[in-house]
C-alpha cells in the first residue's frame, strides 16, 4: 500500500518521519515544497491530474485546510474520478465546526464562526468523494518547540483571556499516532474527534506556571480588544469542550501526552534546569 500525503506543515513532517521509521511502508509527498527533506520523494499536483490512474492500493491523506474562499487545494486539482479511485482517505480537519458546550463525535455540528463553516464545508465533499473518508477533527496542535508557552519564555507576556473559555488540544505525538492507528485499522471510518479532553483556561495555566516558576507574571489582554488579530478574537468567540468517544472505544489508543500541564512542567524543569 502506497501513502500519499498532502501538505508538508507540521503534521506531515512527523508523519513521514514515523512512517519512514516502518519497513516496507512506501509513502509520498505531495507538495510545492522543493527542499531535500531527509530524502523524502515529493510529488508535484500535476501528477494526479493524468488520466486513467488508479489508486485502489492506496491511501490518501490531507493535512491541507481550505484557503478563505473555501476551496480544498486538492479537490479543486484534482479530478474526482482519481480521487474516487483511492481505497481510502484521512481528510485532517479540526474542531471549529463545533458549537458552544460539551460536544462529542455524535454532535451534529453548527459551526459559527467563518473557519468552523469552511472546514465543514470541506468535509462535506470528502465525504461525497468517499463514504468511507475518515474525518479527524483535530485539537489545537502542540509540541515541545511550539506551545502556549513558547512566546512566554521568549518575552511576549501578553496572554488573551477570556472567563470560563478551554482549549481543546492534541500533542503533535499523539495526533500522528491516531493517524498512525487509523491506517492500521483498516474498518474505521467516519468522524474522529482528536482532543486530550483535558480542558483548562490558557491563561489560568501559564499563570499558575509563573508562579510555580517564578517566571515573570502574565499580562492579560482580553480576547475582544481590538489590538488583536480578528481570526484569533473569533477563535475566542466559541467556548467548548471536545471530547471523544472513538479513540478508546474504537482504536484503542492511549494518549502519550493526556495533559498539557503535566507536559508543559516537564518541559519548564529542562527548560530552567539547563
Amino acid at each position: 500500500m502506497t501513502i500519499f500525503i498532502f501538505g508538508f506543515g507540521q503534521v506531515s513532517k512527523e508523519l513521514a518521519k514515523n512512517l519512514s521509521k516502518e519497513k516496507n511502508q512506501d509513502f509520498k509527498i505531495v507538495s510545492r515544497n522543493t527542499e531535500n527533506f531527509l530524502n523524502y520523494e515529493f510529488l508535484k499536483i500535476n501528477f494526479f491530474k493524468e488520466n486513467k490512474l488508479n489508486f485502489s492500493d492506496s491511501t490518501l491523506i490531507s493535512t491541507i485546510p481550505p484557503n478563505e474562499k473555501c476551496e480544498d487545494f486538492i479537490l479543486k486539482n484534482i479530478p474526482k474520478l482519481n480521487l474516487k479511485s483511492f481505497s481510502r482517505i484521512i481528510y485532517i480537519s479540526s474542531t471549529s465546526v463545533y458549537q458552544s458546550g460539551d460536544v462529542n463525535e455524535l454532535t451534529n455540528p453548527e459551526p459559527a464562526t467563518k473557519l468552523g463553516i469552511r472546514r465543514l464545508s470541506i468535509e462535506k465533499q470528502w465525504q461525497e468523494i468517499n463514504k468511507k473518508t475518515v474525518i479527524i477533527r483535530s485539537g489545537g496542535i502542540y509540541s515541545k518547540s511550539n506551545n502556549i508557552i513558547t512566546k512566554f519564555l521568549k518575552g511576549d507576556h501578553k496572554i488573551i483571556f477570556k472567563k470560563n473559555h478551554f482549549t481543546n488540544r492534541i500533542h503533535i505525538e499523539d495526533l500522528v499516532g491516531i493517524i498512525l492507528k487509523i491506517i492500521k485499522a483498516k474498518n474505521i471510518n467516519g468522524i474522529i474527534n482528536a482532543t486530550d479532553s483535558f480542558f483548562v483556561n490558557t491563561f489560568e495555566l501559564i499563570n499558575k506556571l509563573s508562579k510555580e516558576f517564578s517566571l515573570p507574571k502574565p499580562k492579560k489582554i482580553n480576547y475582544d480588544d481590538k489590538s488583536i488579530n480578528q481570526n484569533i478574537r473569533s477563535f475566542y468567540q466559541i467556548s467548548k469542550k471536545v471530547y471523544s468517544i472513538r479513540l478508546s472505544n474504537d482504536l484503542g489508543y492511549k494518549f502519550i501526552y493526556p495533559r498539557i500541564d503535566k507536559f508543559l512542567n516537564s518541559l519548564l524543569e529542562k527548560e530552567l534546569n539547563t
